[in-house]
């Protein structure tokens, strides 16, 4: 068992001897689709990251804005700033000189959104309490025999917090939703079994939602023990897959009898609608 407290982001991902959820969550393709964030997504989360939880190493980006840099050759607007000889040039220079680029848009709103967790109570005081570490890395065997590992975006007395960017709308059925599609239940309940590996003082997991809004909105949260169960039940099956035990994907051998989801209703049993809807023509 071990915790590294200054390990690298780069580091910690390169590591490919231990688990990660994000490599379970790979085993499971009828829930989790590889790819369904795409890599400026990835990209502006990590910055997010950087910007609340290790502001001092954001010299490691340079924030360039396209539309003052990528202009013509005789000064004009360009249609596509990214796509004219000066930007390109700007953006090479910085990565020789091994820096990340930022847009200029990305920028402030990572900080519009790092603002808004400082301005949310319980947000700032899981992200920004005196007691709790940032990016703390945790490696552990269990007792199978299986590495798993676990980066920790914030470890504090009892708790691990986690920050999300979303897209998502405020709100627990929205969010429930995000949680559900990205198996961010499965990412709780194996932080908390690597937390329990390597004896950490830890029993809850925290959700710490940042909407991408340009008036970003806040939302702390944690799991109730039925969604839990289900990242536990989902994560095991993940193993199973990975160490063979179980087929690859629902489906893989035989025949599967498809039935209608609960929300499509059947000729007898018709889908159900909200008291307060609402149907006109020019719908």
């Amino acid at each position: 068992m071990n915790v590294i407290r200054d390990m690298p982001n780069e580091a910690y991902h390169a590591e490919a001897e231990h688990l990660s959820s994000t490599r379970i969550k790979k085993a499971l393709p009828e829930h989790y689709r590889d790819g369904d964030l795409n890599t400026a997504a990835l990209d502006f989360g990590t910055l997010v990251h950087t910007v609340v939880l290790e502001p001092e190493t954001l010299d490691q980006y340079t924030v360039l804005d396209a539309a003052k840099i990528g202009v013509k050759s005789d000064g004009t607007p360009a249609q596509n700033p990214t796509m004219t000889a000066a930007w390109k040039r700007a953006v090479a220079e910085a990565n020789e000189a091994g820096l990340t680029v930022v847009a200029q848009a990305d920028w402030d709103k990572a900080h519009r959104m790092a603002e808004a967790a400082k301005a949310h109570p319980e947000a700032r005081e899981l992200l920004y309490g005196s007691e709790g570490e940032s990016e703390v890395s945790a490696f552990a065997t269990d007792e199978n025999g299986l590495k798993v590992k676990a980066r920790f975006d914030r470890l504090n007395p009892g708790a691990i917090v986690d920050l999300k960017t979303t897209g998502a709308r405020a709100g627990a059925a929205s969010l429930r939703s995000v949680v559900a599609n990205f198996l961010y239940d499965l990412s709780a309940y194996h932080y908390l079994e690597v937390a329990r590996l390597c004896e950490l003082d830890v029993d809850t997991f925290w959700f710490v939602f940042v909407s991408k809004d340009d008036k970003p909105l806040v939302t702390v949260a944690r799991l109730s023990d039925a969604f839990l169960e289900r990242g536990r039940d989902l994560r095991n099956l993940a193993i199973d897959r990975i160490n063979g035990d179980a087929e690859p994907y629902e489906g893989a051998t035989g025949r599967l009898i498809l039935h209608p989801p609960g929300w499509a209703g059947t000729t007898t049993q018709p889908a159900t609608l909200p008291s307060d809807f609402t149907w006109s023509p020019n719908d």
